[in-house]
């Protein structure tokens, strides 16, 4: 293993042109593979889970449009709380002028409602087995008839019985619920209504037809009252699965896509079946485009790769030998251009670098350490974990404590606090967008020192379009929050003031009134701005320190902080900077 470890390592230095055909491979092609993979499994999920959720949106559209039919079918039990209905099931002499009546209201009931059509036959029992309906008039159930709707419905008097049926050799359904007397609460009869089925199974077949797989409807006890398309069978499904342990959601078993909802109204179960490779069959074909381009983009990038290595070995070698020469500190050498392409200009600027460089190289790297450090610095204050993690804890709070508005406030700012500061990687920004970042700072802040802490601007609006280097000014306001007003009793105030110097210049001032600093202290702090390094990194110099050194890095003399404290009274922290655009 070791020694075949070694000759590949050895054919790999063999050759600039195996190199090269390694760096393809791994820049190019596998990054190709891999993106054809990722893109692939990503929309291979989406369309899934679209594929997915249309099938469950149908299920709960063709759900909710049986119970439609049931609901406004259900306003016929309304007849059982009339006057003549009660009369009649209490009345067990004279009921012809009750029935009468009943009928009457059926039939004015059959003019107001949409699926009166669809209803069969009304009939109105009493306990007793006296009923009357429209196709028989007042009549009288057998004995076993009667006791199988009291046992249903006095078991379970609130609820309404749906069973299918046959009338005049046609399928239906029949809907039975109780009676109940408003003065007793006692069940004193029943109302029957049988429905054509017909309605149903034209819904059913409607849906069917707009959709694929097969669809099923079961009552609560499993039977199964519809199949569309008819004369189809689903595949079993074992009742230990999910639609007995929820009223709906979707699962595949045995390469079939099952989605089921169940109705609260009648308690039926819509199921739909569809086979799963149908369910998948867009995400196949996008793999079949994602292969093919994967594949084409390949070999294009090979037949790349064999064009510039037959015309950029050599020159490149060269340039690679010379810049070994430079990287090893041999300054002194030189390319001999042999053409004027491209890597000709290369080279030429090769020699232009190496000759300024030997006089900018001690400079260089002594301005690069020292803005290395501050852009180090920056990066650890806009990085703030604890800054982060107590606007976190306030967002729990407020959202334990329901306090919807508040909590969307403070996301807002926190994300607009971090994306200026993020400022697509710039350094630069305008002050109006500096300022912004300070007033959602504050906004977070106030959210948990509302009752101490208090803000206002007093800003020359002239000032907002010209620039500054950005987070400058929130270590500053920071300062006098943590170490200013929430170290005072009573309530603080924080003042932001910018404005235009005599000079011309831009003076930026964070006044507060907290405890201020002893002279000691700020004269420390003093040295610690003159120095560029500070002494105590929990006083609330090291914020400061950070955006002077920044400040003087890329201005210049004059600009930078002076601070100003008065222990006992409060401190004022001021920047100037030159009015650039």
């Amino acid at each position: 293993m070791v020694g075949l470890l070694m000759k590949f390592k050895k054919w790999l230095n063999s050759s600039l042109r195996i190199k090269l055909l390694v760096m393809f491979i791994i820049l190019t092609v596998l990054p190709l593979i891999f993106v054809g993979i990722v893109s692939y499994v990503k929309s291979y999920n989406i369309v899934s889970e679209k594929s997915y959720t249309l099938a469950q949106i149908q299920v709960d559209q063709l759900g909710r449009e049986f119970d439609s039919v049931v609901q406004d079918i259900k306003r016929f039990t309304e007849i059982g709380k009339q006057e003549s209905t009660v009369q009649f099931l209490i009345d067990h002499v004279n009921t012809a002028e009750e029935a009468n009546n009943i009928l009457g209201m059926i039939g004015l009931y059959r003019e107001s409602y949409q699926y009166s059509d669809s209803i069969m036959n009304i009939r109105i029992i009493d306990r007793d087995g006296k009923a009357v309906s429209e196709d028989r008039g007042v009549h009288q159930l057998n004995n076993q008839a009667t006791n199988i709707v009291s046992f249903k419905l006095l078991s379970s008097p609130g609820k309404t019985f749906i069973e299918p049926v046959y009338k005049n050799s046609n399928p239906a359904l029949s809907m039975t619920s109780s009676i109940i007397s408003d003065s007793s609460k006692e069940v004193i009869g029943f109302i029957n209504i049988i429905i054509k089925a017909r309605i149903f199974e034209e819904i059913l077949l409607d849906a069917a037809t707009n959709s694929s797989g097969i669809f099923q409807i079961e009552n609560e006890r499993g039977d199964i009252l519809f199949t569309s398309p008819e004369g189809t069978k689903m595949p079993s499904i074992s009742q230990d699965e999910a639609m007995k342990e929820k009223s709906s959601g979707f699962f595949t078993k045995s390469s079939t896509f099952y989605v089921f909802q169940t109705s609260k109204i009648t308690g039926w179960k819509v199921i739909r079946s569809v086979p799963l490779a149908e369910m998948t069959k867009e995400a196949n074909e996008i793999k079949s485009l994602i292969f093919l381009s994967v594949a084409s983009s390949i070999i294009f990038t090979i037949g790349l790769y064999y064009f510039i290595t037959s015309k950029l070995i050599r020159p490149l070698r060269n340039l690679t030998d010379k810049m070994k020469e430079a990287s090893l500190g041999d300054l002194d050498t030189k390319i001999i251009n042999e053409g004027t392409d491209e890597i000709a200009e290369l080279g030429q600027s090769f020699n232009s670098m190496i000759t300024k460089i030997k006089t900018l190289v001690y400079k260089s790297v002594n301005e690069q350490k020292q803005l290395k450090m501050a852009e180090l610095r920056t990066m650890q204050a806009q990085i703030n974990p604890h800054f982060l993690y107590n606007t976190l804890e306030t967002i729990i709070w407020m959202a334990e404590a329901k306090k919807t508005p508040q909590v969307i406030d403070i996301t807002k700012s926190l994300s607009h606090f971090f994306r200026i500061s993020l400022s697509k990687g710039k350094d630069v920004i305008s002050l109006e967008d500096e300022i912004d970042h300070i007033r959602n700072y504050l906004i977070i802040q106030k959210m948990r020192y509302q009752d101490i802490l208090d803000v206002t601007f007093h800003l020359n609006n002239d000032i907002l379009n010209y620039s500054i280097v950005k987070l400058t000014l929130q270590p500053l306001v920071e300062n006098a929050i943590y170490h200013g007003v929430k170290n005072k009793r009573g309530k603080g105030f924080v003042r932001i003031k910018a404005d235009f110097t005599p000079e011309g210049y831009i003076c930026i001032d964070v006044i507060d009134n907290g405890i201020g600093i002893k002279e000691e202290k700020l004269e420390n702090i003093r040295i610690q701005l003159a120095k560029g390094v500070p002494f105590e990194k929990d006083q609330g110099g090291f914020g400061m320190v950070n955006v002077h050194q920044r400040i003087s890095l890329h201005y210049g003399e004059p600009f930078g902080l002076t601070i100003n404290s008065w222990y006992g009274s409060g401190t004022r922290v001021s920047l100037i900077i030159p009015a650039e655009r």
